[in-house]
């Protein structure tokens, strides 16, 4: 009898522990079978959109040089003596023969009345020699003896008055005098300049092109135009900018450097470029016109970046290619030409992730 009971409370349990799993199943069909819950507004990312601009790019190459004379122009003297006058000023335009420095001239002048005196002594002895000759008193000998003897003094003092003229140091061209360190009191020789003139009108850049650029440099040379840009300061001026026109191009790389010298001749230097002053200088080389055109920011680091679809309010991923670009804008393909897109977010997204607008999250959160 009592065997009879156990096995009765036994199958009351298995009946048991049946239906709790039977009912467990179905809740978790039940569960399992509900509409997902909608992923909420506020949770997605939020994107800064723009439409592309119908504009012109310029593709270019820049690189940066120092802006230089084309001639630069030392001025020393021919004679060495104490500076007594010295007129010169940097940043003055002179013109040929103006007086940049006097030196002393006392033992120049010195100097020429000996040679003077020496001078006079032997023409007047060749002048009577010279009257002797001619009526047969002296001999051939004491008159060539004679003519020598004068025209070696003329000849010093020839040179005797030169170098007076020498002690006044003049403007040998026109131009603006770039240094002029000297002073009155100072020594003036010859190895050091009295002044430094340059024509500011012929001013170059010499630029150092990487050896890639060699070809097109060499091939395209007729197509390209040049642009210096001299950066002002920031919140003061705006930028200098002239064109410049190229003058020479080097034949031969450097095996050192692995570069190559560009001349760029300033074709309107105005009073803002001045030698020694750093300056971009950018090559173009090929222009679109009417291309849709949008901000480098819209780039990812590869180069991809993302269109908005305003019927599913989703982004579309758009891969990387070599489109042409500057140095702020690129070009978008075609057939994006008026859409929408993303220029900031696009690093917290995916392809066809749904995504809401800046702006409307802004005003969401104001509410």
């Amino acid at each position: 009898m009592s065997n009879k009971i156990f096995h009765n409370s036994k199958l009351l349990r298995y009946a048991i522990f049946a239906t709790v799993a039977v009912i467990f199943v179905l809740l978790t069909i039940l569960v399992t079978r509900k509409k997902p819950v909608a992923e909420k507004e506020d949770s997605l990312p939020a994107v800064i959109l723009e439409k592309p601009q119908n504009g012109t790019l310029v593709e270019s190459v820049t690189i940066s040089g120092y802006v230089e004379a084309n001639a630069m122009i030392p001025v020393v003297p021919f004679v060495s003596g104490t500076i007594t006058e010295y007129p010169a000023r940097a940043g003055d335009f002179v013109e040929k023969d103006t007086l940049l420095a006097k030196i002393d001239d006392a033992p120049f002048r010195q100097q020429m009345l000996q040679a003077q005196a020496a001078y006079f002594a032997a023409k007047s002895t060749f002048d009577r020699l010279e009257n002797l000759y001619k009526s047969g008193a002296t001999t051939q000998q004491n008159y060539d003896s004679a003519k020598a003897q004068a025209d070696a003094s003329k000849a010093q003092y020839d040179l005797a008055k030169l170098q007076v003229d020498y002690t006044e140091v003049r403007a040998p061209v026109d131009g603006t005098i770039l240094i002029a360190d000297q002073a009155v009191g100072g020594i003036g020789n010859q190895s050091q300049p009295i002044a430094v003139l340059a024509d500011l009108s012929n001013q170059v850049v010499r630029l150092k092109v990487p050896e890639k650029y060699f070809d097109l440099f060499t091939l395209e040379r007729e197509n390209l135009s040049v642009k210096v840009t001299r950066p002002a300061e920031k919140d003061m001026y705006e930028d200098a900018v002239t064109t410049a026109t190229i003058e020479n191009i080097a034949p031969y790389i450097s095996p050192q450097s692995k570069n190559f010298v560009v001349v760029c001749h300033l074709d309107e230097p105005g009073d803002r470029f001045r030698p020694g002053m750093f300056v971009k200088v950018q090559v173009a080389y090929k222009t679109y016109e009417n291309v849709p055109v949008i901000s480098l920011k819209a780039r990812k680091m590869d180069g991809s970046f993302y269109v908005y679809d305003e019927e599913t309010s989703t982004v579309k991923f758009v891969e990387g290619q070599d489109f042409p670009l500057d140095g702020t804008n690129f070009i978008v393909p075609e057939e994006y030409r008026n859409s929408y897109i993303v220029m900031d977010g696009q690093n917290f997204v995916f392809d066809g992730q749904k995504v809401r607008i800046f702006e409307d999250a802004l005003r969401e959160a104001k509410k």
